[in-house]
Parts: structure tokens; C-alpha cells; sequence
């Protein structure tokens, strides 16, 4: 997508006029239709009002593979150049360790539900004795109804994506 054309559709999502863009940044709203329909192309400091005024990352209106809010940055350097080592990798092992990382970020979100009943109680434990709550409480259910709804939990705690297998 063309500057022009993000700009267009990033002013558009936020319901702005040019005039109104004009006002959040500074940048005079001729320049803007002038930018908008690429006949100039803005210097480093407008792009950067313009970001600004769009609440974005000036990186999204300059790089086709940016996301809106900019290039995340890792605070942990080691992390950052295993991911690095990863992006180099086949689709097939990239896809296995999204879903390791999918597998342990569901993990986290589970123990931070479920409440530890000792501080230094291991999350498996603690897991199974929830799982033993639920089958104590739920006796009219069956195993697999029962593994249904952990599913199903899981599932939410995902936010609605099925797990991939």
C-alpha cells in the first residue's frame, strides 16, 4: 500500500477530515491532499507530526511490514536473536514453534486463573486438584464432558482460537 493510500485509510479509521488532521498535527491540509494523492512526498518531520497526530508508529507509513503501533522492540537481547534464528527457519518448524509459544502463553494465562493454594505449589498440582474440583462438584457429568468444558476454557483463555494441532 502506498503512503498516500495508508494515509487516506489511517484518516478515515479515525474519522478525521484533512482539516481536522490539519489541527492534531500541524501539517497544513493542502499538503496533506498533496501527500494523500502522492503528488509530494512529506519530509522525515511531517511524516513524524502526521504519526503523532494519527496516534501510529511512523515506521507503518514508511515500511510495507510494520505494524501500527512501530517495530516492538525486546528488551531481552538473547530472546531477540532467537527469533531472529527462527524467521530463518522452514515454514513447518517456524508453525511448530508458534504453537509451543501459543501452547506456553495459554499455560501462563491458565495459572494466573487458577489461585495457588500454597505460593510454592507447582502449576500441574495445582491444575489437577482444580480438574479434582471440578469432577467432586460435577458428578452428573461425565469424563469427557468434563474434559469438554477444560477445553472449552482453554479455548477462551486463547480468546476464541481453536487450538492447532
Amino acid at each position: 500500500m502506498t503512503l498516500g493510500a495508508k494515509l487516506k485509510k489511517l484518516r478515515a479509521e479515525k474519522g478525521l477530515s484533512q482539516a481536522a488532521l490539519e489541527a492534531l498535527s500541524g501539517v497544513n491540509c493542502k499538503l496533506l491532499s498533496k501527500y494523500e494523492n502522492e503528488r509530494i512526498v512529506p519530509t522525515a518531520d511531517t511524516l513524524r507530526k502526521i504519526a503523532e497526530a494519527l496516534q501510529i508508529s511512523s515506521d507503518y507509513l514508511i515500511f510495507d511490514n510494520a505494524p501500527k503501533d512501530g517495530i516492538s522492540t525486546l528488551k531481552d537481547l538473547e530472546l531477540f536473536e532467537r527469533f531472529r534464528e527462527v524467521e530463518n527457519m522452514s515454514v513447518e518448524n517456524r508453525t511448530m514453534i508458534k504453537n509451543m509459544i501459543d501452547a506456553l502463553l495459554i499455560k501462563s494465562k491458565v495459572e494466573s486463573v487458577i489461585k495457588p493454594q500454597g505460593k510454592d505449589e507447582p502449576w500441574e498440582s495445582r491444575m489437577q486438584n482444580t480438574l479434582d474440583r471440578l469432577r467432586s462438584r460435577n458428578k452428573d457429568y461425565s469424563e469427557d464432558e468434563i474434559l469438554q468444558i477444560v477445553n472449552k476454557a482453554v479455548e477462551e483463555v486463547r480468546g476464541g482460537k481453536k487450538a492447532a494441532h
